[in-house]
């Protein structure tokens, strides 16, 4: 049979394997825990990126949207500006006024600040613009009252399209301080 010493090693012994498996088990438990913590972290990270991607994206879109709203509103406006230089040049060439000359001051002063703002457009002067004015021998007209109608529509237009474009510009920034 058994003897005590026996009985002691044993009890020894069991009671080493069940301080053992304590431990073991406490270890897996201090695992989880850390695991647990971690896998929150990572939730909580994951979740703030997703909500920084959303406003992203909202974002996007609501500048794609201001575009595609000015867009549309410009290619309306040259539709428009299309139709009117149609009838415009059809009523001008009827009309023995267009070919009346505009008076030399405002030619030149109209030539000069078309001269002024390509150039500033441009940074340099472009191959085949004369900065002087001094280029090709002036016809009898710098500017017919025709030829004023046939630009001054093109030219409304365009400056209805860029403010267009700026009023898309200011909505977009106006929405993102809002934010």
């Amino acid at each position: 049979m058994l003897t005590t010493k026996m009985k002691a090693l044993l009890l020894c012994g069991g009671l080493a394997a069940a301080f053992g498996a304590g431990w073991y088990v406490q270890g897996l438990r201090w695992y989880a825990d850390i695991s647990a913590r971690e896998t929150a972290a990572a939730q909580e990270a994951s979740t703030e990126q997703q909500a920084v991607i959303a406003t992203q994206a909202l974002t996007f879109h609501r500048f794609n949207e201001i575009a595609r709203q000015a867009n549309q509103y410009a290619i309306n406006i040259k539709a428009k500006s299309d139709e009117k230089q149609i009838v415009y040049r059809t009523i001008v060439r009827r009309d023995p006024a267009s070919r009346q000359c505009v008076p030399d001051d405002v030619a030149n002063r109209l030539l000069d600040y078309a001269n002024s703002l390509r150039a500033s457009a441009m940074h340099t002067t472009a191959s085949g613009v004369d900065p002087t004015g001094t280029g090709a021998a002036a016809s009898v007209c710098r500017l017919t009252y025709g030829q004023v109608v046939y630009w001054v529509d093109p030219l409304l237009t365009a400056l209805d399209q860029a403010n267009g474009q700026l009023a898309g510009v200011r909505e977009a920034e106006e929405r993102r301080r809002t934010e």
